[in-house]
């Protein structure tokens, strides 16, 4: 199916090949996404949201992060993520601690069983990622890395 944007485009509108890399992008980014979710699941692990949860904390220091800072790492609102938080350490993948610098706040601290966890996703996942996208770069990978980074510091509001 071909989505066509004329209809609504003004002059000095973004033009329609820009248009469908934007829907091309949103599609294969959902569609990948939520082909490796299946994926994950039908290995009797946890969909790709925990995966994402897991990995923002094993890369953080200390292996710990407050739930507003683990939210803008997973790109998730803060409500949403203590939701998240809550089941994960009902799972004993994360707990909660008390942070050093606050003690009003809590951080949020990835478990041994939480690295468990990610170590067998990440067989699944690898596969997911090359069958599905990496297989399909063509040209430089990093121009396309630097390219989406920039679009993401952008929304971020960095560098614009």
């Amino acid at each position: 199916m071909q989505v066509h944007y004329a209809v609504a485009m003004a002059e000095d509108d973004l033009d329609e090949a820009a248009l469908d890399a934007w829907r091309a992008f949103l599609t294969a980014h959902a569609l990948v996404t939520r082909r490796i979710s299946r994926d994950l699941v039908a290995e009797g692990l946890p969909d790709l949201g925990w995966y994402d949860l897991l990995w923002a904390l094993r890369r953080s220091p200390g292996g710990r992060l407050r739930v507003n800072e683990l939210a803008r790492e997973v790109v998730l609102s803060p409500t949403a993520m203590s939701r998240f938080v809550d089941r994960a350490v009902a799972a004993g993948v994360v707990a909660r601690e008390a942070d050093p610098d606050d003690r009003r706040a809590q951080q949020v601290v990835l478990t041994d069983a939480g690295r468990a966890l990610l170590r067998k996703m990440w067989p699944v996942y690898r596969r997911g990622i090359a069958a599905h996208f990496a297989e399909h770069l063509d040209g430089d990978p990093g121009k396309l890395s630097a390219t989406l980074g920039r679009m993401a510091d952008s929304a971020r509001g960095r560098g614009v």
